[in-house]
């Protein structure tokens, strides 16, 4: 642990001891056995102590292996259960008298069944728990995620760790997030999967993440929320100091009830969820590629002044298509000033190309992008820019290193805009270029560039840092009238 506090959830995370319950002396990683957790401390590096438990097993991956929970000699911070749904009760029982602090209760089977039998289980097992000090994480989780503590559901995750902290209902999609943060630059420095949510609640998460000084952006997956009331006061509270990014699950009919049978979660109503974040500063995202994107546009560009966007990179009706995207989803594409379009018409030729927002030009002179920049830099009625970038053609005319040299131009003329620049990296699914697409948009993050997967997704992202601009500014102002 690279700095100590003394929030009780510090033991969750950055557990001292663990007992692996499930962990098997048969072969192989299965995701549903204590072994593909133990191969996960182990590939993170975990320095604390590992104590499988197995009925006859005497070592379990070169680790000594206990009978029992009572069998192990010393304390127990954080105990995994993989192990059959009514076998639980039992070991349940044992980790009270032994004062585990935490239990992650990987085990399904539960109320998501929508079975009166296996809710009464759950309801045992958490009352058990409850009246023994025992912290429940789950159940039907995937449990906890990081590096700097040496814990993860596998040994397939990043070592690395970065700043921002995650909780989500889905162990699928927080798995996800997980192994495609990088392509975006992103990197997780805890993340939980907490399933039914019967023991620690969402806002106890959202609280120890805000109090925590390595994240700088908290991210969720949601599915419902047995703590609204006090998840939406804790989100007020928050979001002034740290973006809090959530996609909500259950938005539809029939995606509600499908938490039912997923997470037990009550979905309610998407109408009322938004108004909630819009009260509360909570940036609504609906998929993972829009989350993802929203971390990295707020992680590497300042927050825009307005919803004025200048976009570059659309002819005939591509620009209108994009025009109506960008004001479906919020933003303005307003007419560049009189000023604008006389400087520009100074060296892009009529011919060919567009001065009007969205622009249509392709820059052969090093210095011309630049001066693009510095003109829209000054236009007052443009507060951020988008380049949809579809260099599918470019490739074929240039080859790559002439791409290369094309690039720089938009890094060099993203120094002089001094206001946010997204990229929308489309291709037109040429699976050879499938490669250089990833190399194009590792360097552009390195240069603080942040890209999309399409237009759209940008224009959402935009939007995302736009709006939660307007909520900064609105609380800011609250604040001077008190």
């Amino acid at each position: 642990m690279s700095e100590k506090t003394n929030h009780e959830l510090d033991r969750l995370f950055y557990p001292r001891h663990i007992a692996y319950v499930g962990a098997s002396p048969k072969k192989g990683k299965r995701w549903s056995s204590g072994n593909a957790y133990m191969s996960g401390a182990f590939h993170q590096d975990f320095q604390g102590d590992i104590y499988p438990v197995h009925p006859t097993a005497k070592n379990i991956l070169g680790y000594k292996a206990y009978p029992g929970l009572s069998d192990i000699p010393g304390e127990i911070d954080l105990a995994v259960f993989t192990i059959p749904t009514r076998a639980a009760l039992k070991v349940m029982e044992e980790c009270v008298a032994k004062q585990v602090k935490f239990v992650h209760l990987l085990t399904a089977g539960f109320s998501e069944t929508g079975q009166s039998e296996h809710s009464e289980i759950e309801d045992r097992i958490v009352e058990i728990a409850e009246k023994g000090g025992v912290r429940i994480i789950g159940p039907n989780c995937m449990g906890i995620y990081c590096p700097e503590g040496g814990i993860a559901w596998n040994d397939q995750f990043p070592t690395q760790s970065g700043n921002v902290g995650f909780f989500s209902q889905s162990g699928q999609l927080a798995s996800h997030f997980i192994m495609q943060g990088p392509q975006r630059d992103i990197f997780f420095n805890k993340v939980v999967s907490f399933g039914n949510a019967r023991g620690v609640q969402a806002s106890e998460f959202l609280e120890y993440f805000a109090q925590d000084s390595r994240i700088n952006m908290i991210g969720a997956y949601l599915e419902g929320l047995r703590d609204g009331r006090a998840f939406f006061e804790s989100a007020k509270r928050i979001t002034p100091q740290k973006p809090v990014v959530i996609w909500k699950g259950g938005q539809t009919e029939g995606g509600s009830r499908a938490t039912l049978s997923h997470t037990a979660a009550i979905a309610g109503s998407q109408q009322i969820w938004e108004a909630m974040c819009r009260q509360t500063g909570i940036i609504s995202v609906h998929s993972m590629q829009e989350a993802l994107s929203t971390f990295a546009a707020l992680r590497m560009v300042p927050l825009p002044k307005g919803p004025g966007v200048a976009i570059l990179g659309g002819a005939g009706g591509g620009s209108v298509t994009m025009t109506d995207m960008a004001e479906k989803e919020g933003l303005k594409v307003p007419q560049l000033t009189e000023k604008s379009i006389q400087a520009l018409g100074e060296f892009i030729p009529l011919q060919g190309n567009s001065v009007k927002n969205p622009l249509d030009a392709f820059f052969e002179e090093e210095d011309q992008f630049i001066r693009l920049a510095r003109i829209l830099r000054d236009d007052p009625q443009i507060d951020a820019m988008i380049y949809n970038l579809e260099f599918t053609w470019m490739f074929r005319e240039l080859g790559r290193s002439g791409v290369i040299k094309y690039l720089q131009k938009v890094i060099k003329g993203k120094e002089e805009l001094k206001k946010p620049l997204l990229v929308a990296q489309e291709h037109m699914g040429d699976t050879a270029l499938e490669v250089f697409n990833q190399e194009v948009a590792e360097w552009f993050h390195e240069k603080h560039i942040p890209t999309c997967s399409s237009f759209e997704i940008a224009a959402r992202v935009l939007n995302n840092l736009s709006e939660y601009q307007v909520y900064l500014a609105g609380v800011n102002e609250r604040g001077k009238g008190d």
